[in-house]
Protein backbone atom coordinates (compact mmCIF):
# COMPACT_ATOMS: atom_id res chain seq x y z
CA UNK A 1 0.00 0.00 0.00
CA UNK A 2 1.50 3.33 -1.06
CA UNK A 3 1.23 6.09 1.27
CA UNK A 4 0.04 9.20 0.19
CA UNK A 5 0.82 12.95 0.05
CA UNK A 6 -0.31 15.10 3.18
CA UNK A 7 -3.15 17.18 2.37
CA UNK A 8 -2.56 20.68 3.12
CA UNK A 9 -5.69 23.43 4.24
CA UNK A 10 -7.98 21.17 1.98
CA UNK A 11 -6.05 21.34 -1.59
CA UNK A 12 -4.12 18.82 -3.14
CA UNK A 13 -1.25 21.14 -5.12
CA UNK A 14 1.66 22.65 -3.37
CA UNK A 15 1.69 25.65 -5.99
CA UNK A 16 1.64 28.79 -3.93
CA UNK A 17 -0.16 30.14 -7.10
CA UNK A 18 -2.51 27.66 -7.00
CA UNK A 19 -3.68 28.23 -3.45
CA UNK A 20 -3.77 31.70 -3.98
CA UNK A 21 -6.21 31.67 -7.48
CA UNK A 22 -8.03 29.08 -4.87
CA UNK A 23 -8.86 31.86 -2.48
CA UNK A 24 -12.33 32.93 -1.87
CA UNK A 25 -13.07 36.56 -3.00
CA UNK A 26 -13.48 38.08 0.39
CA UNK A 27 -10.18 36.13 2.01
CA UNK A 28 -8.33 37.15 -1.40
CA UNK A 29 -9.52 41.01 -0.33
CA UNK A 30 -8.14 40.93 3.15
CA UNK A 31 -5.18 39.92 1.93
CA UNK A 32 -4.86 42.68 0.04
CA UNK A 33 -6.10 44.96 2.35
CA UNK A 34 -3.31 43.80 5.02
CA UNK A 35 -0.78 44.18 2.26
CA UNK A 36 -1.84 48.16 1.36
CA UNK A 37 -1.93 48.71 5.20
CA UNK A 38 1.86 46.58 5.73
CA UNK A 39 2.85 49.31 2.91
CA UNK A 40 1.46 52.47 4.62
CA UNK A 41 2.39 52.03 7.79
CA UNK A 42 6.13 51.34 6.18
CA UNK A 43 6.16 54.73 4.92
CA UNK A 44 4.83 56.47 7.97
CA UNK A 45 7.04 55.24 9.76
CA UNK A 46 9.75 57.22 7.73
CA UNK A 47 10.82 60.24 9.58
CA UNK A 48 12.30 61.85 6.53
CA UNK A 49 8.36 60.97 4.88
CA UNK A 50 7.22 62.59 8.35
CA UNK A 51 8.82 65.88 7.70
CA UNK A 52 7.85 66.38 4.21
CA UNK A 53 4.21 65.90 4.67
CA UNK A 54 4.67 68.18 8.00
CA UNK A 55 6.30 70.87 6.09
CA UNK A 56 3.83 70.49 2.97
CA UNK A 57 0.96 70.78 5.01
CA UNK A 58 2.37 73.62 6.84
CA UNK A 59 3.13 75.59 3.99
CA UNK A 60 -0.51 74.71 2.49
CA UNK A 61 -1.96 76.29 5.51
CA UNK A 62 -0.12 79.44 5.99
CA UNK A 63 -0.20 79.95 2.44
CA UNK A 64 -3.19 79.06 1.14
CA UNK A 65 -6.50 80.59 1.50
CA UNK A 66 -8.61 77.83 1.71
CA UNK A 67 -8.33 75.04 4.05
CA UNK A 68 -5.02 73.56 3.42
CA UNK A 69 -5.78 70.02 4.66
CA UNK A 70 -8.79 69.71 2.37
CA UNK A 71 -6.97 71.44 -0.46
CA UNK A 72 -4.02 69.19 -0.06
CA UNK A 73 -5.85 66.29 0.04
CA UNK A 74 -7.94 67.17 -3.10
CA UNK A 75 -4.73 67.53 -5.25
CA UNK A 76 -3.13 64.42 -4.32
CA UNK A 77 -6.51 62.80 -4.97
CA UNK A 78 -6.31 64.58 -8.86
CA UNK A 79 -3.28 65.72 -9.94
CA UNK A 80 -4.86 67.65 -12.95
CA UNK A 81 -6.60 69.65 -11.12
CA UNK A 82 -6.54 73.04 -9.46
CA UNK A 83 -4.31 75.74 -10.48
CA UNK A 84 -1.43 73.40 -10.78
CA UNK A 85 -0.41 73.24 -14.77
CA UNK A 86 1.03 69.99 -16.38
CA UNK A 87 4.44 71.23 -16.31
CA UNK A 88 4.49 70.60 -12.46
CA UNK A 89 3.61 67.25 -12.31
CA UNK A 90 7.07 66.58 -12.91
CA UNK A 91 9.16 69.40 -12.05
CA UNK A 92 11.85 69.55 -9.68
CA UNK A 93 11.73 71.38 -6.67
CA UNK A 94 13.91 74.23 -6.23
CA UNK A 95 13.96 73.94 -2.00
CA UNK A 96 15.70 70.25 -2.00
CA UNK A 97 17.40 71.41 1.64
CA UNK A 98 15.12 69.41 4.72
CA UNK A 99 15.83 68.49 7.81
CA UNK A 100 19.59 68.39 9.22
CA UNK A 101 20.68 70.02 6.06
CA UNK A 102 20.25 73.36 7.19
CA UNK A 103 23.09 72.90 9.88
CA UNK A 104 26.20 73.27 7.00
CA UNK A 105 24.99 76.80 5.78
CA UNK A 106 25.70 79.87 7.03
CA UNK A 107 22.69 82.17 8.13
CA UNK A 108 20.73 83.25 5.67
CA UNK A 109 22.25 81.24 2.96
CA UNK A 110 19.25 78.98 2.93
CA UNK A 111 17.03 81.55 1.93
CA UNK A 112 19.28 83.15 -0.41
CA UNK A 113 19.85 79.60 -2.20
CA UNK A 114 16.05 79.44 -2.85
CA UNK A 115 16.23 82.59 -3.97
CA UNK A 116 18.89 82.31 -6.96
CA UNK A 117 17.57 79.10 -7.99
CA UNK A 118 14.55 80.34 -8.55
CA UNK A 119 16.12 82.86 -10.53
CA UNK A 120 17.59 80.01 -12.59
CA UNK A 121 13.93 78.66 -13.15
CA UNK A 122 12.57 81.77 -13.96
CA UNK A 123 15.24 82.56 -16.96
CA UNK A 124 14.39 78.90 -17.98
CA UNK A 125 10.82 80.03 -18.28
CA UNK A 126 10.89 82.36 -19.92
CA UNK A 127 13.31 81.20 -22.80
CA UNK A 128 16.65 82.80 -22.10
CA UNK A 129 18.71 79.97 -20.96
CA UNK A 130 22.14 79.10 -22.51
CA UNK A 131 22.07 75.39 -22.00
CA UNK A 132 24.21 74.80 -19.06
CA UNK A 133 26.60 78.04 -20.02
CA UNK A 134 26.63 81.31 -18.20
CA UNK A 135 26.38 81.96 -14.58
CA UNK A 136 23.80 83.87 -12.04
CA UNK A 137 25.82 84.49 -9.03
CA UNK A 138 24.87 85.81 -5.78
CA UNK A 139 27.55 87.06 -2.29
CA UNK A 140 26.63 85.55 0.45
CA UNK A 141 28.08 88.35 2.93
CA UNK A 142 31.24 90.51 2.25
CA UNK A 143 33.01 88.99 5.73
CA UNK A 144 34.05 85.63 4.12
CA UNK A 145 33.63 87.05 0.10
CA UNK A 146 32.09 83.36 -0.72
CA UNK A 147 29.82 83.06 -4.12
CA UNK A 148 27.24 80.86 -5.03
CA UNK A 149 27.08 79.93 -8.63
CA UNK A 150 25.68 76.97 -10.68
CA UNK A 151 27.89 73.80 -11.11
CA UNK A 152 29.00 73.80 -14.92
CA UNK A 153 26.88 70.95 -16.38
CA UNK A 154 23.86 71.89 -14.78
CA UNK A 155 20.39 73.02 -16.99
CA UNK A 156 18.81 75.90 -15.45
CA UNK A 157 15.51 74.22 -15.37
CA UNK A 158 17.73 71.01 -13.00
CA UNK A 159 18.91 73.95 -10.21
CA UNK A 160 18.00 73.82 -6.65
CA UNK A 161 18.71 75.33 -3.58
CA UNK A 162 21.41 72.39 -2.36
CA UNK A 163 23.43 72.01 -5.85
CA UNK A 164 24.51 75.20 -5.97
CA UNK A 165 28.37 75.73 -5.43
CA UNK A 166 30.14 77.84 -3.22
CA UNK A 167 33.29 79.39 -4.49
CA UNK A 168 35.94 82.01 -3.01
CA UNK A 169 37.35 85.32 -5.09
CA UNK A 170 39.32 82.81 -7.17
CA UNK A 171 36.91 81.04 -8.07
CA UNK A 172 38.08 77.81 -6.05
CA UNK A 173 35.52 75.74 -4.52
CA UNK A 174 34.85 76.29 -0.98
CA UNK A 175 31.68 74.01 -0.43
CA UNK A 176 30.59 71.44 -3.15
CA UNK A 177 26.83 71.10 -3.77
CA UNK A 178 24.65 68.18 -4.11
CA UNK A 179 25.92 67.06 -7.89
CA UNK A 180 28.89 65.65 -9.36
CA UNK A 181 29.55 69.05 -11.58
CA UNK A 182 32.36 71.53 -10.26
CA UNK A 183 32.30 74.79 -11.85
CA UNK A 184 34.06 76.90 -14.79
CA UNK A 185 37.01 78.73 -13.61
CA UNK A 186 37.48 80.89 -16.67
CA UNK A 187 33.92 81.52 -17.32
CA UNK A 188 33.45 82.78 -13.06
CA UNK A 189 36.81 85.44 -13.60
CA UNK A 190 33.55 87.84 -15.56
CA UNK A 191 31.30 88.23 -12.34
CA UNK A 192 34.69 87.59 -9.96
CA UNK A 193 35.70 91.51 -11.75
CA UNK A 194 32.76 92.82 -11.06
CA UNK A 195 32.26 91.30 -7.15
CA UNK A 196 35.75 92.53 -6.41
CA UNK A 197 35.73 96.13 -7.85
CA UNK A 198 31.58 96.56 -6.36
CA UNK A 199 30.99 95.33 -3.09
CA UNK A 200 27.88 97.38 -3.09
CA UNK A 201 26.83 93.95 -5.88
CA UNK A 202 25.26 91.30 -4.35
CA UNK A 203 23.76 89.28 -7.50
CA UNK A 204 25.44 89.37 -10.96
CA UNK A 205 22.77 87.84 -14.00
CA UNK A 206 24.85 87.22 -17.41
CA UNK A 207 22.38 86.99 -20.33
CA UNK A 208 22.88 85.88 -23.77
CA UNK A 209 19.71 85.89 -25.55
CA UNK A 210 19.62 86.27 -29.51
CA UNK A 211 18.36 90.44 -29.06
CA UNK A 212 20.88 90.90 -26.16
CA UNK A 213 23.29 89.80 -28.07
CA UNK A 214 22.28 91.44 -30.88
CA UNK A 215 22.01 95.23 -29.00
CA UNK A 216 25.43 94.65 -28.01
CA UNK A 217 26.65 94.39 -31.33
CA UNK A 218 25.28 98.06 -32.66
CA UNK A 219 27.37 100.98 -32.54
CA UNK A 220 24.55 102.75 -31.13
CA UNK A 221 23.78 100.16 -28.27
CA UNK A 222 21.11 100.62 -26.17
CA UNK A 223 18.47 103.39 -27.34
CA UNK A 224 15.90 105.01 -24.90
CA UNK A 225 12.82 104.60 -26.74
CA UNK A 226 10.85 103.06 -24.20
CA UNK A 227 10.11 102.67 -20.38
CA UNK A 228 11.73 99.24 -20.25
CA UNK A 229 15.43 101.19 -20.98
CA UNK A 230 14.68 104.18 -18.49
CA UNK A 231 14.01 101.76 -15.81
CA UNK A 232 17.74 100.35 -16.11
CA UNK A 233 19.36 103.66 -15.57
CA UNK A 234 22.61 104.66 -17.63
CA UNK A 235 24.32 101.64 -19.60
CA UNK A 236 27.96 100.79 -19.47
CA UNK A 237 29.74 99.30 -22.31
CA UNK A 238 32.53 96.75 -22.61
CA UNK A 239 34.76 95.27 -25.48
CA UNK A 240 34.33 91.52 -24.24
CA UNK A 241 37.54 89.33 -23.88
CA UNK A 242 37.69 85.58 -23.17
CA UNK A 243 40.51 85.64 -21.25
CA UNK A 244 39.49 86.96 -17.93
CA UNK A 245 42.64 85.98 -15.76
CA UNK A 246 45.13 88.52 -15.72
CA UNK A 247 44.65 91.78 -13.80
CA UNK A 248 44.60 94.19 -16.37
CA UNK A 249 41.72 92.43 -17.95
CA UNK A 250 39.78 92.97 -14.81
CA UNK A 251 40.56 96.27 -13.94
CA UNK A 252 39.29 97.42 -17.59
CA UNK A 253 35.90 95.08 -16.33
CA UNK A 254 35.69 97.58 -13.62
CA UNK A 255 37.22 100.86 -15.35
CA UNK A 256 34.00 100.72 -18.04
CA UNK A 257 31.62 99.20 -15.39
CA UNK A 258 31.81 102.29 -13.63
CA UNK A 259 31.06 103.18 -9.72
CA UNK A 260 27.24 103.34 -9.96
CA UNK A 261 26.06 101.46 -13.24
CA UNK A 262 24.27 98.29 -13.18
CA UNK A 263 23.99 97.35 -16.68
CA UNK A 264 26.70 96.57 -19.06
CA UNK A 265 26.88 95.43 -22.04
CA UNK A 266 29.69 93.25 -23.65
CA UNK A 267 30.27 93.92 -27.06
CA UNK A 268 28.63 90.79 -29.37
CA UNK A 269 28.47 88.87 -25.85
CA UNK A 270 25.70 89.77 -24.50
CA UNK A 271 24.62 91.57 -21.31
CA UNK A 272 25.23 91.59 -17.42
CA UNK A 273 22.54 92.71 -14.86
CA UNK A 274 23.37 93.67 -11.33
CA UNK A 275 21.66 94.50 -8.03
CA UNK A 276 22.29 95.35 -4.53
CA UNK A 277 19.70 92.38 -4.09
CA UNK A 278 18.66 89.25 -5.91
CA UNK A 279 15.32 90.74 -6.63
CA UNK A 280 17.10 93.99 -7.85
CA UNK A 281 19.41 92.31 -10.18
CA UNK A 282 16.10 89.98 -11.77
CA UNK A 283 14.51 93.64 -12.00
CA UNK A 284 17.43 94.87 -14.17
CA UNK A 285 17.86 92.01 -16.22
CA UNK A 286 13.96 91.59 -17.21
CA UNK A 287 13.62 95.09 -18.44
CA UNK A 288 17.08 95.04 -20.19
CA UNK A 289 15.37 92.27 -22.13
CA UNK A 290 12.10 94.00 -22.53
CA UNK A 291 13.95 96.84 -23.90
CA UNK A 292 16.35 95.63 -26.43
CA UNK A 293 13.42 93.27 -27.65
CA UNK A 294 11.42 96.99 -28.27
CA UNK A 295 14.48 98.46 -29.92
CA UNK A 296 15.09 95.77 -32.53
CA UNK A 297 11.58 95.87 -33.16
CA UNK A 298 11.73 99.58 -33.92
CA UNK A 299 14.80 98.85 -35.89
CA UNK A 300 13.65 98.50 -39.61
CA UNK A 301 12.01 101.44 -39.26
CA UNK A 302 15.58 103.40 -39.25
CA UNK A 303 17.71 105.05 -36.72
CA UNK A 304 15.76 108.61 -37.96
CA UNK A 305 12.33 107.34 -37.51
CA UNK A 306 13.40 106.32 -33.29
CA UNK A 307 12.41 109.65 -30.86
CA UNK A 308 14.54 108.72 -27.83
CA UNK A 309 13.22 109.53 -24.62
CA UNK A 310 14.19 112.98 -23.28
CA UNK A 311 16.99 112.82 -20.57
CA UNK A 312 15.57 114.34 -17.86
CA UNK A 313 12.21 112.50 -18.12
CA UNK A 314 14.28 109.48 -18.28
CA UNK A 315 16.51 110.40 -14.89
CA UNK A 316 13.15 110.99 -13.40
CA UNK A 317 11.40 107.79 -14.17
CA UNK A 318 14.60 106.12 -12.68
CA UNK A 319 14.44 107.61 -9.57
CA UNK A 320 10.84 106.78 -9.18
CA UNK A 321 11.80 103.46 -9.89
CA UNK A 322 14.42 103.29 -7.22
CA UNK A 323 11.95 104.22 -4.27
CA UNK A 324 10.74 100.48 -4.59
CA UNK A 325 7.51 99.31 -5.19
CA UNK A 326 6.90 101.56 -7.86
CA UNK A 327 6.58 104.49 -5.72
CA UNK A 328 3.07 103.23 -4.49
CA UNK A 329 2.12 102.89 -1.28
CA UNK A 330 0.20 99.11 -1.01
CA UNK A 331 -1.26 100.01 2.36
CA UNK A 332 1.51 98.22 4.43
CA UNK A 333 4.60 99.26 6.87
CA UNK A 334 6.56 96.97 4.17
CA UNK A 335 9.45 99.09 2.89
CA UNK A 336 9.59 97.48 -0.72
CA UNK A 337 13.13 97.48 -2.20
CA UNK A 338 13.46 97.63 -5.95
CA UNK A 339 12.04 94.50 -7.77
CA UNK A 340 10.92 92.99 -4.37
CA UNK A 341 7.03 93.25 -4.78
CA UNK A 342 7.12 91.92 -8.81
CA UNK A 343 9.86 89.23 -7.24
CA UNK A 344 7.18 88.37 -4.50
CA UNK A 345 4.77 87.87 -6.87
CA UNK A 346 7.03 85.45 -9.61
CA UNK A 347 7.40 83.63 -6.42
CA UNK A 348 3.84 82.77 -5.98
CA UNK A 349 3.87 81.86 -9.69
CA UNK A 350 6.03 79.80 -9.03
CA UNK A 351 4.68 77.89 -6.03
CA UNK A 352 1.17 78.08 -7.53
CA UNK A 353 2.99 75.76 -10.72
CA UNK A 354 4.32 73.32 -8.34
CA UNK A 355 7.88 74.45 -7.73
CA UNK A 356 8.34 74.64 -4.05
CA UNK A 357 10.27 78.05 -3.89
CA UNK A 358 11.07 77.81 -0.29
CA UNK A 359 10.50 81.69 -0.79
CA UNK A 360 9.66 83.60 2.67
CA UNK A 361 6.90 85.73 1.98
CA UNK A 362 7.18 89.27 3.58
CA UNK A 363 3.44 90.18 2.26
CA UNK A 364 1.87 86.87 2.16
CA UNK A 365 -1.24 86.98 0.23
CA UNK A 366 -4.67 86.65 2.06
CA UNK A 367 -7.99 87.71 1.90
CA UNK A 368 -8.94 90.88 3.72
CA UNK A 369 -12.19 90.05 6.07
CA UNK A 370 -15.43 91.66 5.57
CA UNK A 371 -16.39 94.93 8.03
CA UNK A 372 -17.67 93.82 10.92
CA UNK A 373 -19.66 95.69 13.95
CA UNK A 374 -17.72 97.62 16.19
CA UNK A 375 -20.36 96.75 19.06
CA UNK A 376 -19.19 93.38 21.04
CA UNK A 377 -22.49 92.53 21.55
CA UNK A 378 -24.26 89.75 19.88
CA UNK A 379 -26.95 91.45 17.01
CA UNK A 380 -30.21 90.41 17.19
CA UNK A 381 -32.04 88.04 14.97
CA UNK A 382 -33.92 90.66 13.37
CA UNK A 383 -34.05 92.76 10.37
CA UNK A 384 -35.26 95.68 12.24
CA UNK A 385 -32.51 96.32 13.63
CA UNK A 386 -30.25 98.27 11.41
CA UNK A 387 -28.35 100.31 14.70
CA UNK A 388 -24.98 98.34 14.06
CA UNK A 389 -24.76 99.11 11.13
CA UNK A 390 -24.68 102.72 12.21
CA UNK A 391 -21.56 101.88 14.02
CA UNK A 392 -19.73 100.40 11.29
CA UNK A 393 -17.50 103.10 10.28
CA UNK A 394 -16.34 101.22 6.93
CA UNK A 395 -20.03 100.81 5.95
CA UNK A 396 -21.00 104.66 6.86
CA UNK A 397 -18.30 106.40 5.36
CA UNK A 398 -20.22 108.65 2.97
CA UNK A 399 -23.62 110.49 4.57
CA UNK A 400 -25.84 109.34 2.13
CA UNK A 401 -25.54 105.84 3.74
CA UNK A 402 -25.88 106.78 7.25
CA UNK A 403 -29.16 108.86 6.64
CA UNK A 404 -30.82 105.98 4.57
CA UNK A 405 -29.47 103.81 7.39
CA UNK A 406 -31.32 106.21 9.65
CA UNK A 407 -34.19 106.58 8.18
CA UNK A 408 -35.27 102.46 7.49
CA UNK A 409 -34.71 102.79 11.51
CA UNK A 410 -36.62 105.02 12.38
CA UNK A 411 -39.59 103.67 10.30
CA UNK A 412 -39.51 100.02 11.30
CA UNK A 413 -39.04 101.37 15.10
CA UNK A 414 -42.31 99.74 17.13
CA UNK A 415 -44.54 100.84 20.06
CA UNK A 416 -42.69 100.36 23.71
CA UNK A 417 -44.31 98.10 25.59
CA UNK A 418 -45.13 100.12 28.96
CA UNK A 419 -46.90 98.08 32.44
CA UNK A 420 -49.08 96.07 29.53
CA UNK A 421 -51.23 93.12 30.09
CA UNK A 422 -52.48 91.11 27.50
CA UNK A 423 -55.00 88.88 30.41
CA UNK A 424 -58.57 89.65 31.30
CA UNK A 425 -58.70 92.09 34.69
CA UNK A 426 -55.14 93.07 34.20
CA UNK A 427 -56.08 96.10 34.91
CA UNK A 428 -52.84 97.39 32.47
CA UNK A 429 -52.92 100.19 30.07
CA UNK A 430 -52.43 99.85 26.23
CA UNK A 431 -50.75 102.26 23.95
CA UNK A 432 -51.69 101.50 21.16
CA UNK A 433 -49.84 98.42 20.57
CA UNK A 434 -50.60 95.55 18.66
CA UNK A 435 -50.60 91.68 20.22
CA UNK A 436 -48.08 89.64 19.29
CA UNK A 437 -50.12 87.51 17.08
CA UNK A 438 -51.05 90.55 15.24
CA UNK A 439 -54.95 89.40 14.93
CA UNK A 440 -56.44 92.12 17.28
CA UNK A 441 -55.70 94.95 19.44
CA UNK A 442 -55.26 94.63 23.22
Amino acid sequence: MTETEPQKNGFHSDDEEDNKNQRPVNIEADVHEMERRKRVETIMSSKIFREELERVVGDRIRDSAEDGISALIKDAIKPGSGPVTSASTAVIPINDIRGLDNIIYAKGEKQLRCKLAAVYRLIHLQGWAPGINNHVTARISQDTEHFLLNPYGLQYNEMTASSLVKVNMQGEVVEEGTTNFSVNKESFALQSAIHASRPDIKCIIHLRSQNAVAVSAMKCGLIPVCQEACLIGDCSYHTYRPDMNSQAAKDEVAKDLGPSNKVMFLRNHGVVCCGRTVEEAWYMAYHTVLAVDTQLKMMPYGLDNLVPIDESVRASVYELAQTGGGGVNHGTTKEWGVGELEFEALMRKLDNMGYRSGYQYAEPLVRKDPPRQVSDVEVPPTVSNLSYLLEDDELCKDGGLRTLLTQLLRSNKKSSWVNNSHGTGGGGNCHGCCCIDGRKPC
